[in-house]
C-alpha cells in the first residue's frame, strides 16, 4: 500500500499550515490567558475558516462540505 500524500493533499497540508499561522497562532496567548474562545473570535474564525474552504470538510460537497476523502481529512 502507498501511503505517501498526492500532490493534491500535500497542498492541502500547506494551506491548512498557512491558515493555522496566519489566523489561529497570533490569537493563542489570548485564547490561552483568557482560557476560551470568545464568540466574537470564534465567529470570526469560523468565517475564514468557511472561506478557506477548511468548514465541515468531512462533509460532501453537495451540501456545502468539503468533500475530502478519508486519507485527506487525518
Amino acid at each position: 500500500m502507498n501511503f505517501q500524500l498526492t500532490q493534491e493533499q500535500e497542498m492541502l497540508v500547506d494551506a491548512v499550515r498557512s491558515f493555522v499561522t496566519k489566523e489561529l497562532l497570533p490569537y493563542e496567548d489570548e485564547v490561552d490567558a483568557a482560557d476560551e474562545v470568545s464568540p466574537e473570535l470564534a465567529a470570526q474564525i469560523r468565517g475564514k475558516a468557511i472561506a478557506a474552504g477548511f468548514y465541515a470538510f468531512n462533509m460532501p460537497e453537495e451540501v456545502g462540505g468539503g468533500g475530502l476523502d478519508y486519507l485527506s481529512r487525518r
